[in-house]
């Protein structure tokens, strides 16, 4: 096999016939293996190899750089057994066990940790053996030397961030410290704190993953990056914002491993439910859906789009960035694509000839005229826009420059939703909602009032917040938080 590789590095331009020979001498010496060889005498980087050995034995590549593993899946491969294996478990359920190793050519590794595992079925990923060194030399610490590490500690405020469930991470600079805080089910609360040094390299591996100016403090930045954290493909929105002691950051966080959602699982009454399956069977027109930052718009739009895919019909998106996958769908982002703003994107994917269309949000006219236009060329369009109530949905088109008449004959519906916390046995939060159906003759009594008034909501936030306190969903508290008094 070493000469098998050696022939295979040789074809792909990275070793010589020359460092090909010394290999093979200094393995009489050495008890490394070919490849790893190669790299100790610097011959080829780390990632030449792992990237030739991931072919050589269909093996997927793991990045355990922001790997966080908890003790019990550590422990089920005996300390011994990971240092002379250089294999690292990182991920295990009822049925499977993943571990990252440094060489899948090493066989007699491989069968020793397969004759470890028994009960459950061993999937082997390749990673960096340096990673994977680095990784044995903080099993061999007490807990304790996650503090001395920053980079180690980031990935132990993101892992107990998703072990939480918050939907953010808040780096937040005061006097003396970094307040650490987590919003779960829109609750902000302390995670911990941590000290200025530890801070400065957390602060500079953030922006250099996200793409950030690493020497730009004074002015606001965002950025993204997907991660692979405890098994899982993360998603981390981070943004930055200049304050009296330093840059707050703020990190949106999305667990992509849980996949999209359905329609029906996303806790609608069942008149909601009905009413966005009837919306999106329109096959041309504007649904609208409104709502602040963490209202669970995005994951709505996500279940609509679900719910509509099928071989029959083109669907394309336009985000910034692409938050979820969806197979048989064309997702375009925005920044990967080198598109300047979304009206350019629009105009770009309506020579696809698409059926459907997700426009990520409306920001500015031209994004909104775009998706105007769209819909009345026979398209469904389907976007989010930031609004309070589909009453300021629609005051907010005006605002951007758009007159009623340009919109509202493509509007099907304007859905407004809010996240309210659960007090009984159901997990997490449900939708509040408030919408609108715009029937022919409410576009036609609008069109000629121009008063936003007569728009009579379907459903109100006050009627759906009855029903949740009717039906002992949640308290009065929690609604009053959420919507203010207003709605009761």
């Amino acid at each position: 096999m070493s000469e098998n590789i050696g022939e295979i590095l040789f074809k792909k331009n990275l070793l010589t016939k020359e460092q090909i020979a010394v290999i093979t001498k200094s393995q009489k010496k050495s008890n490394l293996l070919f490849g790893q060889l190669a790299v100790v005498l610097g011959f080829m980087s780390e990632d030449d190899l792992i990237n030739v050995l991931s072919e050589l034995y269909s093996i997927e590549i793991i990045n355990l750089e922001f790997l966080y593993i908890n003790k019990e899946t550590l422990m089920l491969i005996p300390y011994e057994l990971v240092i002379s294996c250089l294999a690292i478990p990182f991920f295990v359920d009822r049925k499977t066990i993943k571990i990252a190793v440094a060489d899948p050519g090493d066989l007699k590794a491989i069968d020793l940790i397969n004759s470890h595992i028994r009960n459950k079925k061993v999937q082997f990923f390749i990673a960096r053996k340096t990673e994977i060194l680095r990784l044995l030399e903080i099993i061999k610490c007490d807990g304790k030397s996650i503090d001395k590490d920053p980079l180690l500690l980031l990935n132990k405020i993101i892992f107990d961030a998703m072990e939480s469930r918050a939907s953010d991470i808040h780096f937040e600079p005061l006097e003396n410290m970094i307040r650490v805080r987590i919003r779960v089910d829109g609750i902000l609360r302390i995670l911990k704190n941590i000290d200025f040094d530890s801070w400065m390299r957390i602060k500079s591996k953030l922006k250099l993953i996200s793409n950030l100016d690493i020497t730009e403090n004074r002015r606001p930045q965002s950025g993204h990056t997907r991660i692979f954290l405890a098994g899982k493909s993360v998603d981390l929105r981070i943004s930055t914002h200049p304050g009296i002691y330093g840059e707050n950051f703020v990190i949106r966080v999305f667990d992509l491993s849980n996949g999209i959602r359905s329609l029906a699982d996303l806790k609608f009454p069942e008149e909601d439910f009905l009413w966005l399956k009837r919306v999106i069977a329109f096959p041309y027109g504007i649904l609208l859906i409104v709502g602040p930052t963490g209202s669970g718009k995005t994951t709505t739009l996500y279940s609509l789009l679900r719910e509509i895919n099928s071989p029959t019909v083109n669907i394309m998106t336009l985000e910034d960035p692409v938050e979820y996958q969806i197979e048989g769908i064309k997702q375009l982002d925005l920044r990967e694509e080198g598109i300047l703003s979304f009206s350019d994107g629009v105009r770009s994917i309506l020579r696809q000839d698409p059926d459907v269309m997700l426009i990520g949000e409306i920001r500015d006219e031209a994004t909104a005229s775009s998706a105007v236009r769209a819909s009345l060329t026979g398209r469904l369009v389907l976007a989010t826009l930031h609004a309070s109530t589909p009453i300021e949905g629609i005051r907010r088109l005006v605002d951007l420059g758009l007159k009623l008449s340009d919109f509202v004959p493509s509007l099907i519906g304007i859905f407004s939703q809010r996240l309210v916390r659960c007090v009984s046995n159901i997990e997490g939060r449900f939708p509040i909602t408030e919408y609108i159906f715009f029937s022919e003759e409410l576009k036609q009594s609008l069109l000629r009032n121009s008063d936003t008034s007569i728009c009579k909501a379907d459903k109100s936030f006050h009627d759906s917040a009855k029903y949740a306190l009717d039906n002992n969903l949640t308290t009065l508290a929690e609604i009053t938080k959420v919507l203010g008094n207003a709605s009761i």
